[in-house]
């Protein structure tokens, strides 16, 4: 019961993180579209040989950027605005993200890991498509009810003209396609039987600019996008689907144009960067990750030294933080089921040191502090764990990390003890890799 007690602070952390209203930007059936529309177009120009043995990379970090929930959410949104910062103190904006990426993708190329390289080419493709979407560039924060995101781009991929925009760097593709995406909005018309209609009155731009500002919904016409009436100045205004079709044809062909222009031009990147020899390693930056381990490891009391078993979860939080939930007990003495077990709630500082020893590994130092139910002297008292945790990151679904923690308990009606506990975690773990 304790166990479950302290766990629901983290389990509701994550229920949060999968339901939020603000987690889609296009669906992932049509990141997965517009991806296999851009590779389609890519056939026959100087790098679609590359693009075609890597297809199955690229479409699924096209698709994944969206499925890493909590990477999502805790790391970068997908929000950018080519006239302002959009970075907020919770997360950084989506451009942060595209020059991330390609850093981790010129670096997979240079060390011969055209697999991953490709993959996050696929990841950055997912952003420069979203720039086709107009709450993403306005900006105007929106859920799975937005009736843009909602209209479907199927129908709009069978009808479209290609469109030849030049090999682009990711960067300046998401950049570019954002300003045609924002003048659209400014400048252009829904055409409707009693007059046209500024799209400005579907999605605002901001009354003031600073950093992190967002936009909203116009007044009065709302988020009413395909709508066969929408009301402006007190009118009830009749539109035809023809002209919202038209809309989202045009930025269908513009996202499809723009994915193939850096797609085919990281290619290229990709495939010069892999003649090379390998450059030094970047420095190791921890990305969001989300794990579940197995714990083994030994305390140090009054009564002595204990060994321990139990089970730890990690969740990632904003701005690099991590919030850890342990579970422990002990498995010394033929009691361990008859002595009480533990648990806390620790929070992971930023990284305070970080080392890349090699390609696929990095190492983070982080100091951990919290509060529990602790197991001393053969019953629980109110603990206050204080730490430092490596943890050890690899190109594979396993974590990996080390802990050696200073634990204060206080019993009743008596003075503060102390102990010493280190232990060892290793399990599986759900990051950006």
């Amino acid at each position: 019961m304790r166990l479950v007690k302290l766990a629901c602070p983290a389990t509701l952390l994550l229920l949060l993180l999968a339901v939020s209203p603000r987690a889609s930007a296009f669906s992932v059936e049509s990141h997965r579209a517009l991806t296999e529309a851009a590779l389609d177009a890519a056939r026959g120009s100087k790098g679609s040989p590359w693009l075609e043995a890597h297809r199955a990379e690229v479409m699924h970090g096209a698709t994944a950027e969206d499925l890493n929930l909590h990477v999502k959410w805790t790391g970068w949104h997908h929000f950018y605005f080519p006239e302002g910062s959009l970075d907020t103190p919770l997360r950084r904006a989506s451009d942060s993200r595209v020059r991330e990426l390609w850093q981790e993708a010129l670096e997979a190329a240079r060390h011969g890991d055209l697999d991953r390289a490709f993959d996050r080419a696929g990841h950055l493709a997912h952003h420069i498509q979203d720039m086709a979407s107009p709450p993403h560039v306005v900006p105007v924060n929106h859920g799975l009810t937005d009736r843009f995101e909602r209209y479907g781009i199927h129908a709009a991929l069978t009808r479209i003209a290609l469109r030849e925009v030049p090999p682009l760097p990711g960067d300046e593709a998401q950049q570019q396609l954002a300003r045609e995406t924002l003048a659209t909005v400014r400048n252009e018309t829904l055409a409707t039987a009693q007059g046209p209609i500024p799209w400005s009155a579907f999605w605002t731009e901001p009354s003031t600019r600073g950093p992190g500002s967002f936009g909203h919904y116009g007044a009065e016409v709302g988020n009413a996008f395909g709508a066969s009436t929408v009301h402006w100045k007190g009118k009830a205004l009749s539109v035809e689907p023809a002209t919202y079709a038209a809309f989202v044809d045009a930025r269908v062909s513009s996202a499809v144009a723009y994915t193939r222009a850096f797609l085919e031009w990281a290619s290229e990147q990709f495939e010069a960067a892999a003649s090379d020899n390998p450059v030094a390693l970047r420095g190791f930056h921890p990305a969001p990750e989300l794990s579940a381990q197995f714990l083994g490891g030994l305390t140090r009391d009054s009564r002595g030294t204990t060994p321990i078993v139990g089970l730890r979860a990690v969740l990632p939080l904003p701005r690099s933080f991590g919030l850890s939930v342990d579970w422990t007990r002990s498995a010394g003495g033929g009691h361990g089921l008859a002595r009480p077990a533990g648990g806390s709630l620790v929070v992971l500082s930023p990284p305070l040191w970080t080392a890349r020893p090699g390609y696929a590994l990095g190492l983070d130092l982080r100091a951990s502090a919290g509060i529990g139910l602790l197991p001393w002297e053969g019953q629980r008292r109110v603990g206050v764990p204080l730490g430092l945790r490596v943890h050890a990151a690899w190109a594979s679904p396993f974590s990996l990390n080390a802990e050696v923690r200073y634990q204060g308990l206080k019993p009743p009606d008596a003075a503060w003890a102390h102990g010493i506990a280190f232990t060892l975690g290793m399990g599986l773990a759900w990051g950006d890799r």
